[in-house]
């Protein structure tokens, strides 16, 4: 198997968007001009976003790199413990055909000429036998070499697959630095719209900010734009089919990328620990926990589609009705992605919670 390209690149390459991204994203645009300050923070997003999408690709990339190598490791493991059988047991026929010809040259060479036995049959039998042998270990001699070879590749994987970890752990730790950035980057983005939209109605609406004033000197009310997270029931955004995330997030099309035993059915959607996750339809939904998946929820639509949420960080509420946009729980990373950046990872099912699994890359990218 020939070597693969080494991941040095990828890394410094990621390694500058991280630099470049988190730089941007984090000099808050502080307003001279109107619009130039709000370009700006929409272009922090942009660049944050880009380098997160570029972090999501070389991971999964990278992921589905090292899952290759671990299934080309074990079938060679189980080609050389084949190939060391074999070789084995025609050493074992070697020996049996060495011990037989013997005891038959020990004893009957005595008898030939007093037996009725055929001396040149004897011989011949003795010279088949020895041609024999001599395939026999000559056999041997391939599977050896075979076997060396084999061991020879599964130390080359085995380095391999050691690299692949480490670039794969790498570009983990500059994921969460580059989504962290998003995050950072949009909330700039939404404070600076905010203060500029209060700034522009302040002519329009001046009785109205003073009553605000008012009221905030006083204790009442929040001015806050923020949704609310209390608990069930909370819609978060509306529509008739909504984004999953409701946040910073970054993604790329991984269906049907290998993951060990099995290949991936779904899209991993990266975003900071504990922002919203919102059913996708209106439908009813239910809770339900297994190793891999972790915390995990399915929303089922009226038209028998199922929508899977895995790796949860928490649930909010129980099984139930819902409607879209309604909280449901929070980006972790519960289950087998423990050792992953939080995200979620969900997939689309036609015909229900245990229906056919379509990539759902597309229809997330027309609504996040």
């Amino acid at each position: 198997m020939p070597a693969r390209a080494p991941f040095a690149g990828v890394r410094r390459a990621l390694t500058v968007a991280t630099a470049a991204a988190i730089a941007v994203a984090l000099v808050a645009p502080r307003a001279h001009a109107e619009t130039d300050s709000l370009a700006a923070a929409q272009a922090a997003i942009t660049a944050a976003q880009q380098a997160a999408d570029r972090a999501a690709s070389a991971y999964g990339d990278a992921e589905s790199h090292y899952y290759e190598l671990q299934n080309d490791a074990a079938i060679t493991r189980k080609l050389v413990a084949t190939m060391q059988d074999t070789r084995d047991h025609l050493a074992d026929v070697v020996r049996g055909r060495a011990v037989t010809v013997y005891m038959q040259g020990g004893t009957g060479d005595l008898d030939v000429f007093s037996a009725s036995g055929d001396a040149l049959d004897v011989a011949r039998r003795t010279t088949l036998a020895s041609a024999a042998n001599a395939r026999a270990e000559s056999d041997i001699a391939l599977l050896q070499a075979a076997t060396e070879d084999l061991d020879a590749h599964e130390a080359t994987l085995q380095s391999q697959l050691e690299d692949a970890k480490n670039a794969l752990e790498s570009i983990q730790t500059q994921q969460v630095e580059l989504q962290r950035a998003v995050d950072e980057a949009v909330q700039a983005e939404q404070d600076l719209r905010a203060r500029l939209e209060r700034e522009q109605r302040a002519e329009e609406y001046a009785s109205l900010v003073r009553q605000a004033r008012d009221d905030a000197s006083s204790g009442g009310g929040s001015t806050g734009t923020e949704p609310s997270d209390e608990g069930p029931g909370t819609i978060i955004v509306s529509g008739d089919w909504v984004c999953p995330v409701q946040g910073g997030v970054s993604f790329t099309d991984t269906f049907g990328a290998p993951r060990g035993d099995h290949t991936h059915e779904g899209v991993d959607m990266f975003a900071a620990r504990g922002t919203p996750l919102v059913a996708v339809v209106s439908g009813s939904m239910f809770f339900q926990s297994d190793p891999n998946g972790g915390l995990a929820a399915y929303v089922t639509g009226s038209d028998g589609t199922t929508y899977y949420y895995a790796h949860l960080n928490d649930y909010v509420g129980g099984n139930r009705s819902v409607s879209a946009g309604e909280l449901i729980g929070h980006v972790g990373n519960t289950g087998d992605a423990a050792d992953a950046p939080p995200h979620l990872h969900f997939e689309i099912r036609q015909g229900g919670p245990n229906g056919n699994p379509i990539n759902p890359t597309p229809t997330v990218a027309a609504h996040c």
